[in-house]
């Protein structure tokens, strides 16, 4: 048996950096037709340009492992269905459960690789990737089209802006939090917009709450405008801005814990802390789903693994995609939101892998 599972993992090999390799490229290919698009018209240093790519890679590798595991998969069982080693295994004693085994194990330590690079490998890649992209763009403290944006400042400060509106350069929805010595909120301001007046951010229709140590709110102050020290911050979010990609799912998590307190909304991070964890798992999923059905088809030819590979990525992004999007619109709880996929198409392929004889 032992023999037959190191058979079937070297088959896996070829396919598996094929499947893996190419999604890669495509999905650099697009991050690359993005940047070509925000970069028009200005000149950029080549090595600029090919370092921002690098440090997109590891991401597109995370995201390419479960294409490649469904696709080796698919190509390693169908190969051996058509060759008649299948059926010489079975001959010799091994179950179809027993011949995938060593797919599903092969699937599970993907996950637990793709797991592992998305928490220490991409954040870092991530941020760095971000600092190449203020140099070639030459950024400056000045108000760029984003929503929902959080960072934070060297004061202890954690500030939230529901819309840079980068056509009158003011800020819309603006809260900041502050914390205490012992990590404590003591004060929270919200203000419905913000303008940049000199080198300071004026807000303007707001309130400040002070908060006790207990967490009750002590006093409330509301004003019609109120000076804020907020280029440094600012800056350092254009060059060191840290989105969900730049994070790791501790960090994720603790941003979520301090907005919590703050009575912030957390439901979109949530979603995405949920994606975090179930897109590396999708190896596990796609090879558990891949074997049965490639046994299944494998009299139609050869190539009815790449054929199978491709439609079952397809329908699993565009159940993932309805998923998030419900997800980020409040529809679903995140965790509904984040693994429904991952649910769905794992029980399918352990009921039509149980089936299949």
């Amino acid at each position: 048996m032992r023999l037959l599972d190191r058979y079937v993992c070297r088959q896996l090999v070829l396919p598996f950096l094929i499947g893996v390799t190419t999604f890669a490229v495509i999905m650099l290919g697009d991050v690359a037709r993005q940047l070509g698009s925000i970069l028009f018209g200005l000149r950029a240093p080549l090595p600029l340009i090919m370092g921002y790519l690098l440090y997109h890679a590891p991401h597109a590798v995370v995201w390419s492992m479960p294409v490649g595991i469904v696709v080796a998969v698919a190509m390693t069982l169908t190969s051996l269905m058509n060759h008649g080693e299948i059926r010489a295994m079975r001959v010799g004693g091994a179950s179809i459960l027993r011949i995938c085994a060593p797919l599903l194990v092969v699937g599970l330590l993907t996950s637990a690789v793709a797991l592992l690079l998305n928490e220490y490998v991409v954040p870092p890649a991530g941020r760095k990737a971000t600092e190449l992209f203020a140099r070639m763009t030459h950024s400056q403290p000045i108000v760029r089209e984003q929503y929902d944006v959080y960072f934070r400042d060297d004061q202890r400060r954690l500030f939230y802006v529901g819309h840079m509106d980068a056509a009158n350069n003011r800020l819309e929805r603006v809260a900041i939090w502050t914390e205490d010595d012992a990590g404590n909120l003591a004060t929270m301001v919200t203000a419905d917009w913000a303008e940049l007046s000199g080198n300071r951010w004026l807000l303007r229709e707001g309130q400040e709450m002070v908060m006790r140590p207990d967490g009750d709110i002590e006093k409330v102050e509301k004003f019609g405008s109120q000076a804020i020290m907020l280029g440094k911050a600012l800056q350092d979010y254009y060059t060191g801005q840290r989105r969900e990609l730049e994070m790791s799912g501790a960090q994720l998590r603790d941003l979520i814990g301090t907005l919590s307190t703050g009575g912030g909304d957390t439901q979109k991070l949530a979603v995405r802390l949920q994606f975090k964890y179930s897109i590396p798992l999708a190896c596990l999923v796609f090879a558990l789903l891949a074997a049965p059905i490639a046994i299944r088809f494998a009299d139609y030819g050869t190539f009815v693994g790449v054929v199978i590979a491709i439609l079952v990525v397809f329908l699993y992004n565009g159940v993932r995609s309805w998923t998030l999007a419900f997800g980020l619109a409040g529809m679903l709880h995140p965790v509904v939101a984040g693994w429904t996929q991952n649910v769905l198409f794992g029980v399918l392929g352990l009921v039509l892998l149980l089936r299949t004889r």
